[in-house]
């Protein structure tokens, strides 16, 4: 019943005006989180994700901000989310415990690209993930729920994390170090 009416929130966004202020904050964050990927290219986590996605290659779908990179929409997104978390300026969402710049504006401006969509259906991306991608972290009990440890299980990528609840409930031995808190 729940995923049905977030599913159809989410289907019938476009046809719902964006107000004014939305439309000015979601431009906000997309500004933002671009200045948090240009940053991130001269930090460590862009001097590795660069020429990685650059080996990898692919369908020209996308580009990796900072870069003459132009990937899969999957892994431009994932480098332009790298470099936006990189330095950690990219927003926060206390509530929910998450960064969701770091998420959705990376996202959206692979997909938007790949399927070469306005800047209007851009920012109502961004706007329809800012408003969902908080609420189902904060219905999870936010960042300790786990979602970090599945991002990395679901790449194959193994993690140093702190041992706090939500995390120990889905950490696997093979794939996950679990440390006390405040030693990571």
């Amino acid at each position: 019943m729940v995923t049905s009416l977030l599913a159809d929130h989410i289907a019938s966004a476009m046809a719902r005006p964006l107000p004014a202020e939305v439309v000015d904050k979601a431009s906000l964050h997309v500004l933002d989180t671009l200045a948090a990927m240009v940053s991130g290219t001269q930090l460590e986590a862009g001097k590795k994700v660069l020429p990685f996605v650059a080996g990898v290659g692919g369908r020209e779908e996308a580009l990796v901000v900072g870069s003459r990179t132009i990937t899969t929409a999957t892994l431009a997104a994932l480098a332009n989310g790298m470099l936006a978390h990189a330095d950690e300026t990219d927003d926060s969402h206390a509530p929910s415990l998450t960064h969701p710049g770091c998420a959705v504006v990376p996202a959206a401006l692979a997909v938007g690209e790949r399927e070469h969509c306005s800047g209007r259906d851009l920012l109502y991306a961004v706007a329809v993930g800012y408003d969902v991608g908080p609420r189902i972290a904060a219905a999870l009990g936010g960042e300790s729920f786990g979602l970090v440890l599945a991002e990395s299980f679901a790449t194959a990528t193994p993690v140093v994390a702190s041992d706090i609840p939500g995390f120990a409930a889905v950490a696997t031995p093979d794939a996950a170090v679990l440390v006390p808190p405040g030693d990571v």
